[in-house]
């Protein structure tokens, strides 16, 4: 019979997990809040459940299902939170859209972040790093550089607008069929 214990990952084996998928979480929450601003909020908020909880993860159910099962309460937390009326989905509708998209395949994606990890400046790869694999946080960041949380937070931003703009290239220019060669 097969082993049912799961092997336990060490922190920088999960942090590589983390930084491999960090795209496909987004786009999943994207799929499902409507606001890009809001994803990128709901995706800090799952970064950190999920930091917090990386001695949980169990690798034998895969990082993105359990990453996407922390991102779905996520969305759904804000949307509890939410001030906004104007889109307002049912946890139905949610869970619905939440199925649809576990279901597509984004090995591309995957490899493009890859690629778009690889090509990122060093001072930005090192705040990365120092944010999630170290996982000390953007504002304990914040005061070893001696700038606000807030400036942080910014800097975070602006590397995941530009992984998802280097992710979407790669994925793009792509020719359709291929089998992950460039």
């Amino acid at each position: 019979m097969a082993d049912d214990q799961s092997t336990p990952l060490s922190k920088d084996d999960f942090a590589l997990l983390y930084l491999q998928n960090q795209g496909r979480v987004y786009a999943y929450i994207a799929t499902l809040v409507p606001n890009r601003s809001d994803a990128e909020d709901i995706l800090q908020r799952t970064s950190l459940v999920m930091w917090q909880k990386w001695d949980r993860f169990d690798s034998r159910y895969g990082f993105v299902p359990w990453a996407r099962g922390i991102a779905l309460n996520e969305v759904r937390n804000f949307l509890r939170r939410s001030e906004r009326k104007n889109v307002h989905l049912s946890d139905t509708v949610i869970s619905m859209l939440a199925e649809q998209v576990e279901e597509e395949p984004d090995v591309d994606r995957v490899e493009a972040l890859e690629h778009c990890l690889e090509v990122l400046e060093d001072r930005q790869r090192d705040l990365l790093e120092k944010c999630y694999l170290e996982s000390v946080g953007a504002r304990s960041v914040a005061e070893t550089l001696g700038i606000s949380a807030d400036a942080i937070y910014m800097r975070l931003h602006r590397i995941r607008r530009s992984l998802i703009q280097c992710i979407e290239g790669q994925v793009s220019i792509k020719p359709a069929g291929s089998g992950g060669t460039n």
